[in-house]
């Protein structure tokens, strides 16, 4: 027969036992939903994000910076990036998305891998480097602008599922008609996927915060 403090003992081991548990299952379903290596479809459905599994690789980009420095696409490992295709001419799309964006990385900690934010122009007769430099500097001194040739902006574009083209008005101007979507690289340099408009500063911060912490 057990003693009343055998009985205590009891059934404190199962108390023990059962927050064990609990502890587990709570673990399991943190990890499922908001662990950096396993993201669930529907939050990154929730959040405008598709992720693809593998990341797709792509060829080196051949274009100028806003210091009229050669871009490689080097620059791209070691920490995720994010890449916007619009213009400088654009009046409403691209510096809504820019000032979104300057406000984006405003709002993330510090993860294991940094984020960078890039502009690369799909009208690159017009935007330059010496037009893109203080373009890009209003919004962020951290950020970057990509342009190049025509024909290498086209094929980086494509690569990155961004279409894009010229619309002549009857007056001979022109406007670009662009994808809005946000190209994400990986760490490793590789195409991961894109974020969709119409975006929200709060869920584009969750997402890059999380894949600030994956490797892939």
């Amino acid at each position: 027969m057990s003693t009343p403090e055998a009985r205590k003992r009891n059934v404190r081991l199962t108390v023990f036992a059962l927050l064990g548990v609990i502890m587990l299952i709570v673990g399991m379903f943190v990890r499922q939903f908001v662990s950096p290596d396993r993201l669930d479809p529907q939050w990154l459905k929730a959040h405008g994000a598709v992720l693809f599994e593998p990341p797709r690789s792509f060829e080196a980009p051949r274009l100028l910076d806003q210091d009229a420095q050669a871009f490689d696409g080097t620059a791209f490992q070691g920490n995720w990036s994010v890449l916007f295709f619009g213009f400088t001419n654009c009046p409403d799309v691209c510096p809504t998305t820019l000032a979104l964006l300057r406000d984006v990385a405003g709002a993330l900690p510090a993860g294991k891998h940094p984020v960078r934010f890039y502009l690369v122009s799909v009208d690159p007769a017009r935007d330059t480097p010496s037009v893109l430099k203080p373009y890009i500097e209003h919004f962020s001194p951290g950020f970057r602008a990509l342009t190049g040739e025509f024909l290498d902006v086209h094929r980086f574009a494509t690569q990155l599922n961004i279409p894009f083209r010229k619309s002549v008005e009857t007056d001979g101007s022109y406007a670009i008609d662009h994808s809005a979507n946000l190209a994400l690289i990986n760490p490793q340099g590789h195409f991961a996927g894109f974020l969709m408009p119409p975006f929200d500063k709060e869920r584009v911060v969750q997402v890059l915060e999380v894949l600030g912490g994956r490797d892939h």
